[in-house]
This record gives C-alpha cells, structure tokens and sequence, in this order.
C-alpha cells in the first residue's frame, strides 16, 4: 500500500518570500546606484513637462553672454541673459565696457584678457548686484550657427542705418523686414545707430526680444535639448549640462505658458571721462527685482 506524502508547499511559499523581500531589500540598499537620481526635475519619463510641475526661485539661470567676432579676438558686447523661472521671464541686461573700471581699474575686454569669461561674470555680478551662475561666449559663427538653429526673426528696423563689416558696407533700410541669422549678428556688432550708446542698447535688445518671442513658441523638449548642445559643445562657457537638466522644465513651462517671455532692461547711471560707468543704486534695484532676487 502507498504511503501519501504531505505537501510541502508552504515551504516553497515561504522561501519565495525570503527571497522576494531580500531582492526588495537589496533594490532599496542600491538604489542609488542602480538608479541614480536624475537632474531632470519635473519631466515625465519621456521628457516632457509634468502636469503638476511648479518652478521655483532655485531654477532661475543668470548668464552673462559676450559676443566677440573672432574665435580668439576679446569679446565686445555684453549682455546678461537672466531667466525668471517663477515668473516666466527672460530679461536681457546689456552692459557698459567701462561697468567694473571704477572697482577694478579695468575694462570688461581686459578682464576677459585677464581673467576669462568667469572673471568677467563676477565684476559685472558685484556691479548690477545679482549672482551669476556662468558665462557664454559667441564668436561671430558660433552666434550665427546657434539662431539659424533657433530661426529667423521679423524685425522692424527704427531707422535707415549703415552696418560696416570690415571692408564691406550695408545700408538697412527702416520698417519691417526678415533678419537672417548673419543679419542678426552683423546689426548687433556693427550697425552705426548714431544716437549714443544707450540707443544702440535698445536697439540690439529689441531685436533679441523679437527673436525670443517670435520663436519660443515652437520648441518642444527635443529642440530644447538641440539647443543647450548647441551653446555646450559650440560656445566657450563654464555652464553644464547639469545645469541645463535641473532647469530643463522650467524652461518647457515658460515656453506653455509664458505669453511673450523675453523683455529688456538697459541699466542708467553715470559716465565718467575715463570711460567708467557707475550704474545707479535705483538701477541695481530694479534689475535684482526683475530677476527675483528681491
């Protein structure tokens, strides 16, 4: 007659479960390293916006952006790109050459010369009164290369003016026209508005404004990503990619949500006859205001 043996099942129930909780165990230890936080705050797993993302102050971006013409020539403009994320703003700051000579004996080019890019971000953060978090430096094909990525822009030019590049003179004529990404450049660098530098300012960052504005509405999270590869990998910065990432869906809410994002600031002060220029305590305010700094 056949013994009937007693299933053991329990047991095998009870060993899979050991085993399930010391994995569960083991996931938690090493999640860290099996799955490192990542910098994209507030992204969906396919990189897109979250739905209940909120940006705060921490993912404002205050860039101070040189232009020069040649890859090894100093920078001659200047010009503070400093992103809101809280208030969907993206307000360019242009400044004088002569902003740090009164504090540090020296135009902004000879502490390029100096001190690089990173030198030259501090002088013009202890002057205009906020913190910036890098630079970024255009040569004149960088810059060109970077806004025929980004697109064209309709522009109404104020007034009939002459751009001088080098050996070759342009007449622009008044009203509205398109500005190729090379138009773009040669207006900002070498147009002869005639009417002081406070004019040129508004003039160069009126342009910029409707470059921004014209185009923010098309980018989606892939051309975002072209974008901040462009400046990495083609401009001279000590910004990173992290820096990028952690601010990545702030910038994909400004671009739902904000409703003409960038505007313009030009600082006024005072001009001294060494070519300094003290920007006034009301000015500093009010940039710092802007940004969200007070």
């Amino acid at each position: 007659m056949a013994v009937r043996r007693k299933s053991n099942w329990y047991i095998y129930l009870i060993a899979f479960g050991v085993t399930l909780a010391l994995i569960i165990m083991a996931i938690i230890s090493f999640r860290d390293f099996l799955f490192p936080e990542s910098q994209e705050t507030g992204l969906t797993v396919d990189g897109e916006l979250a739905g209940d993302f909120v940006p705060d102050s921490s993912m404002n971006l205050a860039v101070m952006t040189m232009i020069s013409d040649g890859e090894n020539d100093m920078p001659e403009l200047f010009i503070i790109a400093a992103y809101n994320a809280v208030d969907n703003r993206l307000t360019f700051i242009p400044v004088n050459n002569g902003i740090a000579l009164a504090s540090t004996g020296r135009t902004l080019p000879n502490i390029y010369a100096a001190q690089g890019g990173d030198g030259v971000a501090k002088a013009v953060s202890n002057e205009c009164g906020i913190n910036l978090d890098g630079y970024i430096k255009f040569d004149r094909y960088g810059l060109i290369d970077f806004i025929s990525t980004y697109g064209n822009v309709e522009f109404d030019v104020a007034k009939t003016l002459l751009i001088t590049d080098g050996a070759e003179v342009e007449a622009i004529n008044s009203g509205k026209q398109m500005f190729t990404a090379e138009k773009v450049y040669r207006y900002m660098m070498f147009a002869d508005f005639g009417e002081g530098e406070s004019y040129r300012f508004n003039m160069i960052c009126s342009l910029l404004i409707e470059l921004v504005n014209q185009n923010v509405s098309y980018i989606d999270s892939s051309l975002l990503d072209a974008y901040a590869a462009e400046i990495l990998q083609n401009s001279e910065t000590n910004l990173t990619e992290d820096a990028y990432l952690s601010r990545k869906a702030a910038m994909l809410n400004t671009v739902k949500y904000g409703i003409n994002p960038a505007e313009y600031y030009v600082p006024y002060g005072e001009y001294g006859d060494d070519g300094s220029f003290a920007i006034s305590a009301n000015s500093v305010t009010s940039i710092r205001q802007r940004y969200g700094q007070e």
